[in-house]
């Protein structure tokens, strides 16, 4: 009897701590590598804002794609399976890069990336969140997103190292190199017991759907905007200098990002979930915008900080929030913002392409207007939930 008590009931810090490689793996390498090494490949490759920008737009679209498949039911009878082909996919991939300098050849590389980040991310969040809930440990979900955070921070230490000894090719190497470690350590994830999560909602209030369309709306201006300095801080960085802030910005992120969710969880125990997402949509607004109104050092990081210090956190907060809104039709929620945060991911740097020439830094003023639209957009949902006196 003890043996399959043991197999059903896995420790949880183990699984946290593969659930956080997992998203490492596939978010903080696999998605956003790509970030510190636009840089290198703008010298070393002849990789212009315009181009990176739609490099960046096939991940996303890709992701987005990911995404969408990964809600069908085929894939959570699978989730084990898809895992495993998400965490292979990420790494080859990445290796795929400095195997040509063909822009087709990258923008399909970056956009197979996109869908296998999705497919890591969905169900392993699926896989460890399920879990947690199951055994009344959501509190230990913040460790498990830091995982993001993580993997900006360790991809952000290596490229800078990868770049001096080989270059822009050298970069993809290693950072394959880092996702493959990660994915093994994520890999254990596949083991866990697969029970399909409920449907959600079947019972409960009607949904409040004018501030759930607002939120939805919000979430997708929130996706474009922070999506911007996601792709480009590094990348101005480098034209304001000295050589240590590009080399430390996307670290710091990285850093900063790591006890985000922890931090914004406990200001929504206080303040309530609406009031918190406001907070941090507002700081985010400010910080992205900064590099671009003032060019120095300090700005660059004060902008990484808030960058990594709240983007995760607004996911963490937002989708909760939805799920409260939408009552007793909450079960396509979650799938429903995700893909609307993704079609804001792919037109951040579409919009990019537009607004900006050779010059990264208006990118990231539009980056920051995008987010405080999302701020103002977002205000009835969030007073929906504090006239309702709920923590949420």
């Amino acid at each position: 009897m003890s043996t399959p008590t043991v197999a059903a009931r896995p420790r949880l810090g183990p699984v946290v701590a593969a659930g956080a490689a997992a998203f490492a793996a596939a978010m903080g390498v696999g998605r956003f590598v790509f970030t510190p090494i636009i840089p290198v490949m703008g010298s070393g490759a002849g990789l212009g804002t315009a181009d990176a920008g739609l490099l960046a737009a096939a991940n996303y679209l890709g992701y987005l794609v990911g995404c969408l498949l990964a809600a069908a039911p085929v894939v959570r009878r699978h989730r084990a399976a898809v895992l495993t082909t998400g965490l292979v996919l990420t790494v080859l991939t990445l290796a795929a890069m400095p195997l040509s300098s063909a822009f087709g050849v990258w923008a399909t590389a970056r956009g197979v990336s996109g869908v296998a980040s999705a497919f890591a991310f969905v169900t392993a969040a699926d896989l460890v969140l399920t879990l947690l809930r199951r055994r009344d440990r959501d509190d230990l979900a913040g460790w498990v997103f830091g995982g993001v955070g993580g993997g900006i921070a360790l991809s952000g230490l290596v490229t800078p190292l990868a770049a001096a000894l080989g270059g822009w090719t050298a970069t993809w190497w290693v950072a394959a190199v880092l996702a493959l470690a990660l994915s093994l350590v994520a890999v254990r994830l596949v083991r866990l017991p697969a029970d399909p999560d409920d449907g959600g909602a079947t019972e409960g209030p009607p949904p409040r759907r004018l501030p759930l369309v607002a939120l939805g709306t919000a979430y997708f201006l929130e996706g474009a905007g922070y999506i911007i300095t996601g792709t480009f801080l590094v990348d101005v960085a480098t034209d304001i200098g000295p050589p240590w802030v590009a080399a430390s910005s996307w670290t710091i992120a990285g850093l900063a990002g790591i006890p985000s969710c922890l931090l914004w969880a406990r200001v929504a125990a206080r303040r309530g979930r609406g009031v918190a997402l406001l907070a941090a949509l507002a700081v985010q607004a400010a910080g992205l915008a900064l590099p671009a109104l003032v060019a120095s050092p300090v700005a660059v990081v004060v902008s990484a900080v808030v960058f990594g210090g709240t983007f995760i956190g607004i996911v963490m907060l937002t989708l909760p929030l939805a799920r409260t809104l939408a009552g007793r039709g909450a079960g396509p929620v979650v799938a429903v913002f995700s893909a609307l945060y993704g079609i804001g991911q792919v037109v951040g740097p579409v919009l990019v392409t537009v607004v900006s020439g050779d010059d990264a830094r208006p990118a990231l003023a539009l980056g920051g207007v995008l987010v405080v639209a999302a701020t103002l957009v977002a205000i009835p949902a969030a007073l929906v939930r504090r006239r309702a006196g709920s923590r949420g």
